[in-house]
């Protein structure tokens, strides 16, 4: 049964949750978390939050994942609760 918020979450394709799986390895000090979003023209991308942009981590990283274009979103660490 779908409510109202559950209902609006599309459903991810093989293609997103390989590219997920692999995203997810790169979770650490300067990636906070990682999931799938937009790209401006509105393709489907890894987005990567991350503390620093210009860490060694980050800068690591590949422009793309499983065929999806990586996003770097800089921001502050996640809280939880908070």
């Amino acid at each position: 049964m779908d409510d109202d918020l559950t209902a609006a979450v599309p459903r991810l394709d093989a293609e997103s949750q390989r590219a997920l799986g692999v995203a997810e390895t790169w979770l650490g000090d300067d990636v906070q978390g990682v999931g799938i979003g937009a790209t401006e023209a509105g393709d489907r991308c890894v987005v990567v939050h991350v503390l620093d942009p210009t860490s060694e981590q980050v800068r690591s990283l590949p422009e793309e994942c499983e065929g999806l274009p990586v996003r770097i979103e800089p921001g502050d660490g996640f809280r939880a609760g908070g």
